[in-house]
């Protein structure tokens, strides 16, 4: 893999998240106060969702090539945006949802150890099934929907709308389904944790290194852990990417 290449990717992912990050705090900071300014902020949501299609499909197909290009994989992220997008959307709506369901979660919780404990006559506390709910949420969110999509938007990245029948390609391999919620986990929950530690410091200037060190750790954590989950997704031997196998005369 030629090194120069990946470093033209992580360059061009670096301005992308910039551009994305700012984007999105302009986006918040829009308000709602007449309808133009509803539509502009509408507006402005699907750039933002179409821009990061974009800047994170492209590194999934840099690594789906046989000849690595940076900018042959943006072009290729490019063309088949609007799949993408679509995808994007619809698994930013099951998110949504699975994050009402656990605000929500607590009710049924309490419901169903009551029923259990009459059942079995035997006390079990709403918080262990509340515990069990947010371990079967967590699996769902970090590992098999993960699992089933990302060789599904992997396949979408190089050949638009005839990659939706690669949903789950990847499942029956074992170690990706280890590989794929590490790797999340390394390149969203920690990064965030990170960010959010604020360490004993005094003065200004001491609290203004300690967030620029620790923001340039969480971003080349993200960056290293969505490269390498990126390759992951990409380096089925044989590749489950493949159209067609030509039978041997």
């Amino acid at each position: 893999m030629p090194t120069r290449e990946l470093r033209i990717l992580s360059a061009a992912h670096l301005i992308a998240n910039t551009l994305l990050l700012w984007l999105g705090y302009y986006w918040l900071g829009i308000g709602e106060s007449s309808t133009s300014s509803l539509l502009w902020s509408a507006f402005i949501a699907v750039v933002l969702v179409c821009g990061a299609c974009w800047a994170y499909a492209s590194a999934l197909v840099f690594f789906r090539q046989e000849e690595h290009s940076a900018t042959a994989a943006w072009r290729a992220a490019l063309r088949n945006l609007l799949p993408l997008s679509l995808v994007a959307i619809v698994l930013l709506a099951l998110y949504y949802l699975l994050a009402r369901w656990s605000d929500y979660s607590s009710a049924p919780a309490l419901g169903l150890a009551s029923f259990l404990t009459l059942k079995s006559q035997r006390p079990l506390k709403p918080a262990t099934v509340l515990a069990i709910f947010n371990a079967v949420l967590w699996l769902v969110r970090w590992m098999i929907l993960p699992v089933l999509c990302l060789p599904l938007i992997s396949a979408i990245t190089v050949q638009g709308w005839q990659g939706f029948s690669s949903v789950g390609a990847l499942a029956r391999k074992w170690l990706y389904w280890i590989e794929t919620p590490a790797l999340l986990v390394c390149a969203f929950a920690v990064p965030i944790k990170l960010l959010a530690w604020v360490p004993s410091v005094s003065g200004f200037g001491m609290e203004t290194a300690s967030f620029v060190l620790r923001a340039a750790a969480a971003y080349l954590l993200f960056l290293a852990a969505w490269l390498l989950l990126a390759f992951a997704t990409a380096g089925g031997k044989p590749r489950f990417t493949q159209a067609k196998t030509v039978a041997s005369p």
